[in-house]
């Protein structure tokens, strides 16, 4: 069955992650003060699949970002941050698939793959150069 886009609607809270991903945020750009907010906060999704058009909108709390991607294609996207990055989202099985070939302008790839556990619980990989973890997130 394929991601259901739609499921991910609501508040989503940070729940776990793998031992290394303090160093996966690290290596994305974050220090640790982003880190143990993000293990903090809670973020409305909005999300929704129209043919092959995927739309995001989350809440950072201070932040709304709103991105909107064709499927398969390299899209430009605008992180919390407000840096401006090109990505690639795809289906792969029951997962949705984030590719960035250059996330960093010097080479760096990152690739994240989410799914449903349940109807309540997502589970992300991601890969980040070298490092490899993952994270899962809790609606609220």
């Amino acid at each position: 069955m394929p991601y259901d886009v739609a499921k991910s609607c609501g508040k989503w809270k940070h729940y776990s992650n793998s031992d290394n991903y303090e160093q996966i945020m690290a290596k994305l750009g974050y220090g640790t003060e982003m880190f143990e907010k993000i293990r903090q906060m809670e973020f409305p999704v909005e999300s929704s699949l129209e043919g092959n058009v995927l739309k995001y909108k989350v809440d950072f709390g201070q932040k709304i970002i709103a991105n909107s991607y064709t499927l398969g294609a390299e899209e430009e996207e605008t992180d919390p941050a407000g840096k401006k990055k090109k990505v690639v989202y795809t289906m792969e099985g029951d997962s949705l698939v984030s590719v960035y070939a250059d996330y960093d302008g010097k080479g760096l790839c990152v690739r994240s793959s989410r799914h449903f556990v349940d109807d309540n619980t997502i589970h992300t990989d991601i890969k980040v150069g070298d490092l490899e973890g993952w994270t899962i997130s809790k609606k609220c």
